[in-house]
């Protein structure tokens, strides 16, 4: 296993795979497209990537388990949003997502479901969202972690729900998260509201190669984030579930404003960790935003 090193949660750099399209499609991001390009292109069609790029800064303050007895911090982040759709093939990132740079094909698309194959990456990933899964852990000694997996996404109704499955395909840890999420839009004059509850299923290797501790790293007085004396750790398998709702309101046809609130439990299987001083078993977040669409 290699070294592991403190993040502060809401810098540029996104993680958690399983979430990506659906924050894509539910989110903020979606719903600006939706507002500020929507004279320009089509972005209600299943299966659709719409071709544009976005700027801004976010403020985010939060809470979660962490290293230290203080759980709560705020930060300024950037935000990088942007998609190009050619032929099915498509590149897309989203601020939002709590994911990076995802690069897909769209195998199907129909009236109602789409399914997509997906190669992501944590480049451009902005972890401010805090998503739950290692809160204040970062393990990227190697090149940047690649998983490949498949995202099917059904439009039911006022209803979108979006199951992915993703796999590690650099042999870093040969974990596995699977996720299920619906989701929806309200909208109130020019303001977008949206909700989106889900559940996530992490895999053993993924979550002991994070936040698991080996015989040699509890007795290595290297890692002196670990108390004197701590236990190895062996990381089982976990599930988490997330709440978000938020809102979006286009303050002219390129400016778009955004506030999301998102809670997130936190697994026994994570928080058991030696490395949690606080053992919070829920991460919270409420960021605001401003952008310009290009």
């Amino acid at each position: 296993m290699n070294n592991l090193k403190l993040k502060k949660p809401p810098t540029p750099h996104l993680s958690l795979a399983a979430m990506v399209f659906a924050s894509a499609i539910f989110s903020s991001a979606s719903f600006a497209n939706d507002i500020s390009h929507s004279i320009r292109s089509d972005t209600e069609q299943t299966g659709s990537t719409e071709n544009y790029f976005e700027l801004g800064l976010m403020y985010v303050v939060g809470s979660s388990p962490s290293f230290g007895e203080e759980n709560n911090w705020a930060d300024l982040g950037l935000i990088i949003n942007g998609s190009y759709n050619w032929n099915g093939l498509f590149v897309e990132n989203y601020s939002e997502s709590g994911h990076g740079l995802v690069v897909g094909y769209n195998a199907i698309d129909n009236d109602n479901w789409s399914l997509d194959l997906t190669v992501t990456t944590e480049m451009f990933q902005s972890n401010y969202e805090n998503t739950g899964r290692y809160p204040g852990l970062n393990n990227q000694d190697y090149s940047e972690p690649l998983t490949v997996g498949g995202r099917l996404t059904g439009y039911l109704g006022n209803n979108i729900l979006q199951f992915t499955v993703n796999q590690d395909a650099t042999g870093d840890h040969n974990g596995t998260t699977v996720a299920a999420l619906i989701g929806r839009n309200w909208q109130v004059r020019n303001w977008n509201f949206h909700g989106i509850v889900g559940v996530e299923y992490a895999s053993a290797k993924l979550n002991d190669f994070y936040v698991g501790v080996s015989d040699a790293r509890a007795a290595s007085s290297r890692f002196n984030f670990l108390d004197e004396g701590a236990s190895s750790y062996e990381a089982g398998d976990s599930v988490s579930f997330s709440t978000e709702f938020g809102v979006t309101y286009p303050i002219t046809q390129d400016w778009v404003f955004r506030a999301t609130g998102r809670v997130v439990t936190i697994s026994d299987e994570i928080t058991d960790s030696p490395y949690y001083v606080n053992k919070d078993s829920v991460a919270t977040s409420l960021r605001t935003s401003l952008s310009y669409v290009f």
